[in-house]
């Protein structure tokens, strides 16, 4: 039953007898394997798939490739080829993921970016939301603890100790990406159901309630929350930044359909990569005061969260997203070349223009570890590209578009893997599924994979996340104009045509 409140006693009490309340006071072990990632994730957590609980992600057959695929990638931290590529040695002893490196000369972004390369390329550059990621944005958390002080120094100190603790227990995080898609012509005042919100406050804490959208969560330790919404000021129970378990009592995770499961040889990608997407449902969920960041300041909320945290992520993201690029163009020549029509003008110029896109987002990234900035944090990021966001989001279906032009209908006629273990079936499959300088099976493979990227609906699904996750395609581009610097240009028009004062308003 709930209080006065509303507010579950049953969740309040599970969250004492089981520790939730408070973080692990005993020292970190460093560096993840991948036997102790997949064990962290035996903890009690609440999964749903098809209307059933999940007893255990690690082993529940639509789960399990994919956290093996994590799993692996924790244990080349412990690998002579790798280890010091991914994790370094802290003060402390322990080894750290370079994913939690706070980078205080500009030569330290590129030590960030070898480790999440090594990330990006083990999951073929097809997961969005690694935990490389989201360490970006607690090592963002940090960044900000001095404008974070301004509102509130106790919760300003909790960005320190919990870098430190998710950076000495190698913690697996995930983020909540935005709210439920409800009415969205309703502000959350109106319909308080739309928005995470708090609706206790306690001595030692906080009790939230309401959704998210989240990625990669079933897979991890815990998820981080910073909405992205724009608040307004009497919206302040909104206006929350803080981080909870996965096995948190009244957190319930609900997985969408899968893509996993299926034939490795019909599906190279998403037999092993799903990332699953999920409802975070938030049932009147207890956030002790330690694990809250920024606490009922809406306006605070709107100018840090995007400008400053997620400029630290962006890094990371815009490393997969170029890898990804790279796939897509690869993929597109050797269809090209394995078909014979990689000499036709038409064709020629599709692959053109994909390498036109890459060469323009490797340029972008590399003038962005170049043009670093210093913060006043006192760590070196990424200079702020809002053109880098908007050229994904304007290019990421024409990838999709270019590769099926490329590609025609050999992407749609394929038969599957078992026909190739028929022997009548064989014979015949060995001669219609011929390419120029290929054998019909490595034809039919590459074939499937860009399948599976593209007109697939783990395709589908990617291309859609890429397009949309940073919001309203049209607003990022509008924003790569608003933020983007002319003042150059218009003094040398204004100087050449000897303007008394500039022709129009330059404020956008």
């Amino acid at each position: 039953m709930g209080n006065a409140n509303g507010v579950s006693d049953m969740h309040e009490a599970t969250a004492t007898q089981r520790g939730i309340s408070s973080m692990d006071a005993t020292k970190g072990a460093g560096a993840l394997d991948g036997k102790r990632y997949l064990e962290s994730l035996r903890d009690g957590r609440e999964v749903w798939y098809r209307g059933k609980r999940v007893d255990d992600v690690t082993t529940y057959p639509e789960f399990a490739e994919m956290a093996k695929s994590i799993a692996r990638i924790y244990d080349m931290q412990h690998v002579p080829e790798t280890r010091d590529v991914m994790t370094y040695e802290q003060d402390n002893g322990l080894r750290a993921s370079y994913s939690y490196f706070l980078p205080t000369e500009p030569e330290h972004l590129l030590r960030r970016r070898r480790n999440t390369e090594v990330w990006v390329r083990e999951v073929f550059g097809m997961c969005g939301r690694l935990p490389d990621f989201c360490a970006s944005m607690v090592i963002g958390y940090y960044d900000i603890r001095h404008e974070l002080a301004k509102l509130s120094p106790d919760l300003a100190k909790n960005t320190e100790t919990y870098l430190k603790y998710a950076r000495d227990h190698d913690l697996c995080l995930s983020h909540g990406l935005h709210d439920p898609c409800m009415d969205k012509s309703l502000r959350p005042s109106q319909d308080p159901d739309r928005c995470v919100r708090v609706i206790k406050e306690r001595d030692d804490g906080i009790v939230v309630r309401g959704a998210r959208f989240n990625t990669f969560g079933i897979f991890s330790n815990e998820i981080l929350i910073s909405p992205t919404y724009m608040f307004t000021e009497d919206e302040a129970e909104f206006a929350l930044w803080f981080t909870v378990p996965c096995n948190a009592p009244g957190l319930k995770q609900v997985a969408r359909e899968v893509f996993s499961g299926r034939n490795p040889m019909d599906h190279p990608v998403s037999a092993r990569f799903d990332e699953v997407d999920s409802l975070a449902i938030f049932d009147d969920v207890f956030i002790p005061w330690e694990r809250v960041f920024l606490y009922r300041e809406p306006l605070a909320a709107n100018r840090l969260f995007r400008g400053n945290v997620m400029s630290w992520a962006s890094y990371a993201g815009s490393v997969l997203t170029q890898l990804r690029m790279e796939i897509l163009v690869a993929v597109a020549h050797l269809l090209a070349t394995t078909s014979g029509v990689d000499k036709r003008p038409n064709v020629v110029s599709t692959l053109g223009e994909m390498c036109t896109y890459l060469s323009l987002a490797r340029s972008n990234l590399r003038a962005g570890e170049v043009d670093c900035i210093r913060t006043p944090g006192g760590h070196y990021r990424t200079a702020a590209a809002p053109e880098r966001r908007a050229l994904v989001t304007m290019v990421s279906e024409r990838f999709v578009e270019l590769v099926e032009h490329i590609g025609t209908s050999s992407l749609i006629f394929l038969p599957t893997a078992e026909d190739w273990t028929a022997p009548e079936l064989k014979k015949h499959l060995d001669i219609y599924m011929r390419g120029k300088g290929t054998s019909p099976i490595d034809r039919y493979k590459l074939c499937r994979l860009a399948w599976d990227l593209t007109g697939d609906g783990y395709g589908g699904r990617q291309q859609l996340y890429e397009r949309l996750h940073s919001g309203d395609p049209t607003m990022v581009v509008q924003n790569a104009y608003r933020r983007f610097d002319l003042s150059a240009g218009i003094e040398l028009v204004t100087k050449f045509l000897d303007l008394e004062r500039p022709v129009a308003d330059t404020s956008r």
